[in-house]
C-alpha cells in the first residue's frame, strides 16, 4: 500500500521511466506523494499530474513516476522525502485571478486561509484542482476567509466557489466549509445611493473630519437592501454556509492578533495592522478618505508621512484605504498582505511604523492595489521588501488600469532591502501558447469578429513559496515541463536572509 510522504527538497523531477528519462513534472518542496516503492537509487512514487487533454485542456491525474536523483547532485533518496508529521512547511500562493486578488495560506497541519477571491471563476477552479475530490458529504475545511475589503474584484470570486458545487462537470466543484470569515466593516451599498452614503452613516469628528460609524461585524446581520448586488450574493451563499455550519464573523482592525490564535500552536503569528480605527461619539470609526492627486505622478512626494487628509469624499479610495492589513510571520520569515491599500492610508501606516507602534518590514510582500500608481513610497521604504508580487491582469477595455504602474515598480525595486530584488507579476508569469488562427464557436460573436489570430494559457500566473521559517522558496511553473523560475533565501548566523542555491533533485 502507498504511504504518504512530503517533499523535503527545494525542487524534485518525477520521470516516466528510470534512467531519467521522459519528465513527467517537477514537484516542490511540501508537494506530496505517495510512495509505492522505494529504493537506495530511486523512488516509485504516485503524485497529481496535470496532463493535456485532445480538446487543450489541462487536468489533473493521480500518475506513477520515479524519483531518481542526478548523481551531480550529491543527494540521497533517503533525504528526498519525509513523513507528513515531520513537514514544516508553510505554503503561500499568490494565484492568476486577473484583475482582482487571490492568495492561498496552507499551514504545515493543513489549516487553510483563503484571501480575497477574484471576481471570476478562476479562484474556484484553482481550488477545485487543488482540493479534489470534495463533495457536499465531505468538504474541504477552511479554517479562515479573509476578505481584505469590498471591491468585487477581491471577494466575488469567493461568491462563484459557492456557485461552482451545481456546475455541470464535476471536476470543476469545489464544496467547502468555512469557520471563519474576517473583514474590515465596510458595507457597499447599492449604486444610487450618494457617495457620502455608499459606506454607511457617518458623523463629524472632533477635528472636523468625516467618519464612517456605521461598521458591521457579522454580514448576515446586515439587510440584503442595504447591499450593492456583489454583497448581495456574497450575503446569500455565506447564509448557505452558516446553515450548514455556524460561521463565526469578526471586522478586523489594527491589534486584532487574537483573531488568529488558531494558527498559535504552529508557531505561526499574525499581526492585524490595518485598517486604523478611532472613537467617534464612543464607536469604533474609519475617515472617509479623499482623491489623491491626478497622476500617474514621477517625482512625487510619497515619501511624506503626514497626516493631512487628501481632499473629497471618495467612497472607492474609503473602502481601499481601510483595507484589511496583516503580518504573517513563520520563524524568520514574513509576509505582508495589503489588499488595496493606497497612498493616503499608507501613510497612516508608515507613520506609526516609524513611531515604532507597528512593524511594516516584511521578506515577501502582497503590493497593494495590483501595482496602481496610488503609492506611498514612505511605505514601501517601510516594508523594505525582498520579494513582491502583484497581482494584476487587465482583462478588457471596460478593466483597463494600466496595472503595474512604472513608477511603483521602480519604487519596489528602489526601497528594497538587497540589491537584486523580485519583483513578480501574476499575469507576466503566466505562459500562452499560438494557436495560430481560429474561430469562435458563439455565432453572434463570429459573425461580428470573425476569424482571429489566438493563444492559450498553457500555464497559469502562479507564484508559489514554501518556508520552513530558516528557508524560504519563491518559484513559478512554465509552459516547458523542464523549466521552472526559482529562488531560495537562507537565514544567516543573525537571522538575516541571504541568497541560497537552488537545490534540485
Amino acid at each position: 500500500m502507498a504511504t504518504r510522504q512530503i517533499v523535503n527538497v527545494d525542487l524534485v523531477d518525477v520521470w516516466a521511466e528510470r534512467g531519467r528519462k521522459k519528465l513527467l513534472r517537477t514537484l516542490a518542496w511540501g508537494d506530496e506523494v505517495r510512495v509505492a516503492r522505494q529504493a537506495s537509487t530511486h523512488i516509485e512514487v504516485q503524485f497529481t499530474n496535470f496532463v493535456e487533454q485532445q480538446d487543450g485542456s489541462v487536468l489533473p491525474e493521480t500518475t506513477t513516476g520515479f524519483i531518481e536523483p542526478s548523481k551531480s547532485s550529491g543527494i540521497k533518496t533517503a533525504d528526498i522525502l519525509i513523513a507528513p508529521k515531520d513537514n514544516r512547511v508553510l505554503k503561500v500562493n499568490f494565484v492568476d485571478v486577473q484583475q482582482g486578488d487571490g492568495s492561498v495560506i496552507e499551514t504545515p497541519k493543513g489549516r487553510i486561509v483563503l484571501v480575497d477571491g477574484g471576481d471570476n471563476q478562476m479562484f474556484a477552479r484553482y481550488l477545485a484542482a487543488r482540493f479534489r475530490g470534495t463533495t457536499a458529504d465531505k468538504p474541504q475545511p477552511v479554517d479562515c476567509i479573509l476578505v481584505t475589503h469590498g471591491d468585487a474584484d477581491h471577494f466575488s470570486g469567493l461568491t462563484q466557489i459557492f456557485k461552482s458545487e451545481t456546475h455541470p462537470t464535476r471536476r470543476k466543484r469545489f464544496f467547502m466549509q468555512p469557520a471563519r470569515v474576517y473583514h474590515n466593516g465596510l458595507v457597499k451599498r447599492p449604486s444610487n445611493v450618494a457617495e457620502k452614503e455608499q459606506l454607511g452613516p457617518t458623523r463629524i469628528g472632533g477635528d472636523g473630519r468625516t467618519y464612517l460609524v456605521g461598521l458591521e461585524e457579522n454580514l448576515l446581520s446586515v439587510s440584503a437592501n442595504e447591499m450593492n448586488l456583489p454583497f448581495k450574493e456574497w450575503r446569500a451563499a455565506l447564509t448557505a454556509y452558516n446553515k450548514r455550519s455556524k460561521v463565526a464573523f469578526r471586522r478586523l482592525e489594527f491589534g486584532a492578533h487574537d483573531a488568529f490564535d488558531f494558527l498559535a500552536d504552529e508557531n505561526i503569528r499574525v499581526e492585524v495592522l490595518g485598517p486604523l480605527t478611532t472613537k467617534v461619539s464612543g464607536k469604533p470609526a474609519l475617515p472617509f478618505l479623499g482623491n489623491p492627486p491626478k497622476g500617474p505622478r514621477v517625482g512625487h512626494e510619497s515619501l511624506s508621512v503626514d497626516d493631512k487628509p487628501f481632499k473629497g469624499f471618495s467612497a472607492s479610495h474609503t473602502i481601499n484605504g481601510h483595507s484589511v492589513v496583516f503580518r504573517l510571520s513563520y520563524g524568520g520569515f514574513s509576509y505582508l498582505f495589503t489588499g488595496d491599500l493606497n497612498d493616503e492610508s499608507s501613510r497612516f501606516l508608515a507613520r506609526e511604523h516609524n513611531k515604532g507602534n507597528l512593524n511594516l518590514m516584511a521578506e515577501v510582500f502582497k503590493v497593494p492595489h495590483h501595482g496602481s500608481a496610488d503609492f506611498s513610497g514612505a511605505f514601501l521604504q517601510a516594508v523594505q521588501p525582498i520579494v513582491s508580487v502583484v497581482s494584476s491582469g487587465d482583462e478588457s477595455a471596460r478593466k483597463e488600469y494600466i496595472h503595474p504602474r512604472a513608477t511603483l515598480m521602480g519604487a519596489l525595486g528602489k526601497w528594497s532591502r538587497v540589491a537584486e530584488p523580485l519583483i513578480f507579476v501574476t499575469e507576466l508569469v503566466a505562459f500562452f501558447s499560438v494557436e495560430g488562427m481560429s474561430k469562435l464557436t458563439d455565432a453572434k460573436k463570429a459573425a461580428k469578429r470573425g476569424d482571429f489570430f489566438g493563444f492559450s494559457r498553457a500555464a497559469f500566473g502562479l507564484v508559489k513559496t514554501r518556508t520552513n521559517g530558516q528557508r524560504l522558496l519563491v518559484y513559478t511553473d512554465s509552459g516547458n515541463v523542464a523549466m521552472k523560475e526559482a529562488y531560495a533565501y537562507q537565514l544567516d548566523g543573525s537571522g538575516v536572509p541571504q541568497p541560497a542555491e537552488v537545490v534540485r533533485a
